[in-house]
């Protein structure tokens, strides 16, 4: 025969400890799904923009042999390739968090670490002709009519000749990583080389305007913000002097230039002024990778690198001017860019914290329900083992009865006696059986709810009693009134276990007193003596401690505090030498 093991109850401490590796669990697959969708929505981004930028790129190649000159066109293609080769990655945040859509996550080249765009002319010969390196260049316009402006176009300046007259301070400060920071280059005067299309600056300015952060995610630089309140401008003037350059300054004209591209500004005029394209030492590790080769269309290509970076490539052949050359386009992005990784970690523990605090909440309720559960399984067996145990005094008395009555020799007044004995000990035994199992089914269902007069119920309860008040001349008086919405059944109940134990065991002569008001039903009633009223609400606990008294079953009061807490109310009681108070607070 199977053994019947007993179920063993949860503990606080288990309940949390699942819940947290539920949570757990549930973040980590958030992590890699998050991961997934985050690497997903970068690369969908890059292989649409890269495919879209060759295309463009190609195009302005094309432009440019019908415009540019033949020994100035790899210059001209230069100057196309360093400023239109850019790739721009954005990740959004929630609504939630960013209901104006206000900010971003943003990633471009040479301003984002290990992320870079270069675009590259490659001869036959494996040289390469142009490319997006790095240059200082600027748009230049000479007359009115543009297309009798045969020097108009972008102009270039080789870095490296400006090194050490503060270029490099200039290259940084213009190409700042902060979103909040705006940078122009300013120009005064130039030295203008009208046949090679090379410039020199020679006085001008360098303006920076910071703006005042704004949102929940202003420590983040990557994030786009619209505030256009300024928080601090700074000028940084510049003066270089061709004569300390080691150029040739004969075929440079020094000019006065005008900012802007208006017709109604004065000429030369000039836009665009800056440093743009592919970082020099970057592009410079990446340069052996590009060759020659010849290919029908197109091709496209995606290689994972071991430092966490990615290769987006795509290749051409173009024929200029009678010339084979291949163009190629590479996107070097970084999965592990700093601010993608913040942008990563922030939703992940933002995710996790949420599912910790849910298995909290939810260890919490179900140790709250479990509690309820376990004090249920507890009141149950001990109204059981109690009622075993008070039933034993009316079922030893019947026993007794009914030997005393079949062993005979009992005159007919001895034998009635004995008879009405038992019937009383049935009937209190049937009582006691009864409240036990109205006690024990009681529960809080959904319970219909109406306006009940208090005292309407109290003088019902009362009018039950009137020969035990006559016969132990007791006085009762009510005060008061009160109305409250609940089940009048389950208050009916209260109110009449309240009013019948008062009656019981009230003294003789004593007074009993309900006082009613909004909030409350105060029924007093003296008593001979003090009693502990600790225990007073458990079932079969009698104020008298005499346990063998079957006058009343000790369950009146349990059943009114358990119909108290099923309507929301509280059931308090309290006794002092002479008075016994019980308070029912609605």
């Amino acid at each position: 025969m199977k053994r019947f093991k007993k179920q063993k109850r949860e503990k606080f401490a288990w309940i949390l400890t699942k819940s947290l590796a539920v949570a757990l669990a549930l973040s980590c697959v958030f992590a890699v799904g998050f991961q997934t969708y985050m690497r997903e929505t970068i690369n969908k981004q890059l292989e649409m923009q890269i495919e879209s930028e060759s295309a463009d790129l190609m195009e302005l190649i094309s432009q440019r042999t019908q415009y540019a000159e033949p020994h100035l066109l790899m210059n001209d293609i230069s100057s196309v390739l360093s400023m239109y080769t850019c790739y721009n990655v954005t990740l959004e945040h929630p609504p939630m968090f960013d209901p104006s859509s206000m900010h971003m996550v943003q990633i471009v080249p040479n301003y984002s670490e290990k992320c870079h765009d270069i675009s590259v002319l490659v001869d036959k010969d494996g040289n390469i002709v142009a490319s997006s390196r790095m240059n200082f260049q600027v748009l230049l316009l000479f007359e009115k009519d543009k297309d009798k402006d045969k020097y108009r176009g972008f102009y270039s300046c080789d870095i490296e000749t400006l090194s050490g007259k503060g270029i490099e301070e200039l290259i940084s400060g213009f190409r700042s990583a902060e979103a909040n920071v705006y940078t122009e280059l300013c120009a005064d005067s130039m030295y203008i080389n009208k046949k090679d299309r090379t410039f020199i600056p020679h006085e001008g300015q360098l303006r920076i305007t910071t703006y005042k952060k704004s949102g929940i995610f202003d420590d983040d630089s990557t994030f786009l913000l619209t505030t256009d309140e300024i928080e601090k401008e700074e000028t940084k003037e510049f003066t270089i002097d061709i004569n300390d350059l080691d150029v040739d300054s004969s075929d440079y004209e020094l000019m006065t230039v005008h900012h802007g591209i208006s017709n109604k500004i004065e000429n030369p005029r000039y836009s665009l002024l800056g440093f743009f394209g592919t970082d020099r030492d970057a592009f410079d590790s990446y340069a052996d990778e590009f060759s020659y080769r010849y290919e029908s269309g197109s091709s496209y290509s995606y290689r994972g690198n071991s430092d966490g970076t990615a290769t987006f490539a795509r290749n051409y052949n173009v024929t200029l001017n009678g010339e084979h050359y291949m163009f190629s386009i590479r996107y070097i992005f970084n999965y592990m860019e700093p601010h993608l990784v913040r942008y990563f970690w922030t939703y992940t523990l933002l995710v996790a914290a949420i599912l910790v605090l849910i298995a909290v909440l939810y260890a919490w309720r179900r140790n709250v329900s479990n509690k309820v559960k376990y004090a249920m399984e507890d009141f149950q067996r001990d109204l059981t083992n109690a009622l075993a145990h008070d039933i034993k005094t009316p079922l030893t008395a019947i026993g007794g009865y009914a030997e005393n009555i079949l062993e005979g020799g009992l005159s007919g007044d001895e034998e009635q006696k004995y008879l009405r004995s038992i019937i009383d000990n049935v009937s209190a035994t049937d009582s006691m059986v009864s409240r036990t199992l109205q006690l024990n089914t009681m529960d809080g269902s959904k319970l219909g709810r109406e306006k009940v007069s208090v005292g309407e119920l109290v003088e019902s309860a009362v009018k039950k009693y009137d020969i035990a008040l006559e016969e132990k001349n007791i006085t009762f008086k009510t005060s008061g009134s009160a109305k409250v919405k609940t089940n009048r059944a389950s208050l009916d109940t209260i109110v009449e276990n309240l009013i019948s134990n008062a009656v019981k065991y009230t003294s003789e002569n004593g007074n009993i007193s309900a006082e009613l008001s909004n909030k409350r039903l105060v029924i007093t009633n003296t008593v001979a003596a003090k009693v502990d009223v600790k225990k007073l609400k458990q079932p079969f606990v009698r104020g008298d401690s005499s346990r063998s008294n079957v006058q009343g079953s000790g369950l009146g009061l349990s059943l009114a505090d358990r119909a108290a807490h099923m309507n929301g109310m509280e059931l308090k009681l309290a006794c002092s030498d002479t008075e016994f108070m019980a308070e029912l607070r609605f």
